[in-house]
């Protein structure tokens, strides 16, 4: 019974999004954390596919640099411009309440990724639960260190709230599961979302950490500029290094030996599930997104509701897998 009442649901919703097409449709903005990136050129694919699906155009627009301001001021102007829904992945969280305030108070609807601890959001949706992947990820390079051994964390900036969310959990788990595992003195850095200053971080902290065996990022840019300068010093098999990527960026050294594994989602599928997240909110399919609700794409057909402590409901999937030398070109990206 509950199979098909799920059925039912999914076919409503569906319904749903092509009667909004019929009876109005609304005007959708996208705004990633940066454009002409593999991981958001992924994504924008995956908007484009679902604008497609369902005959609804999206605008896709942000900056061509990880800056906060600059995104804001795109948002600034969407938000002027009269759209209807505003889906967006943020650089600085913080720095975009204002304008993330305003834009519901003139009745958009406003859904996020990868800001789990925002206010004047509608949803933010996660692939995943924040604590888990960075268990995951803890998980993984412990098992390369052989669960011993000096560590340091690395996001891409220190305002990306998920980011450092998943390295506070990483963290918590070595506490709690690999006591011979040390987080050196400065336990975090950032490299601003770049792989070139990712290299250059690796290469200064070895210096600085004579025995540093380990660097755990949480942004796609972290691995592939470690595994560089690991390899650059020889230490493929000596020093390890994983974080989010994607897989085709990754792959020589996953080939190589020099990463073992990172950790994946498939980006376009989130922002596809913003997008009918949106849609159930617009065209009154659903006021409220409940436990258990199908948004309609693969790992989200029974979604998961989570308090983010700031009296706001996050949404999170079953999301998250290691990609290693065995499964790379599974993932066609």
């Amino acid at each position: 019974m509950k199979k098909i009442i799920a059925a039912v649901l999914a076919i409503m919703m569906i319904l749903s999004l092509v009667a909004a097409v019929a009876e109005g449709t609304p005007r959708i903005a996208y705004v990633p954390k940066v454009i002409g990136q593999p991981w958001w050129d992924h994504v924008q694919q995956g908007v484009e596919q679902w604008a497609a699906d369902n005959g609804i155009d999206v605008i896709y627009k942000g900056g061509t640099t990880v800056d906060a301001a600059e995104q804001v001021q795109i948002m600034t102007d969407l938000v002027n411009q009269g759209i209807d829904i505003l889906c967006f992945s943020p650089n600085d969280p913080d720095a975009c309440e204002e304008i993330c305030k305003q834009a519901r108070e003139k009745g958009i609807i406003v859904i996020a990724t990868e800001a789990s601890g925002m206010e004047n959001v509608d949803y933010d949706i996660e692939a995943f639960d924040e604590a888990g992947l960075g268990a995951f990820l803890m998980d993984e390079l412990a098992a390369q260190m052989g669960e011993e051994g000096e560590y340091i964390t690395m996001v891409g900036s220190m305002t990306m709230e998920s980011q450092n969310n998943w390295a506070d959990a990483a963290v918590a788990r070595a506490e709690e599961a690999y006591p011979n595992l040390v987080l050196v003195d400065d336990k975090r850095v950032e490299d601003n979302s770049d792989a070139q200053e990712a290299y250059n971080l690796t290469m200064q902290l070895k210096e600085k950490y004579p025995n540093l065996k380990g660097i755990l990022g949480t942004g796609s840019f972290d691995a592939p500029g470690a595994a560089r300068a690991i390899e650059e010093m020889g230490l493929t098999g000596q020093m390890f290094a994983i974080s989010v990527a994607m897989p085709a960026e990754v792959s020589d050294y996953l080939i190589s030996g020099t990463l073992k594994s990172v950790a994946l989602w498939d980006a376009s599928v989130t922002a596809k599930v913003q997008l009918n997240c949106a849609m159930a909110l617009f065209n009154g399919q659903a006021e409220k997104i409940e436990e258990g609700t199908d948004l309609l794409e693969e790992g989200y057909h029974s979604v998961h509701i989570a308090d983010n402590g700031k009296g706001k409901d996050f949404i999170y999937g079953d999301g998250y897998l290691a990609v290693t030398v065995d499964n790379w070109e599974s993932f066609g990206f």
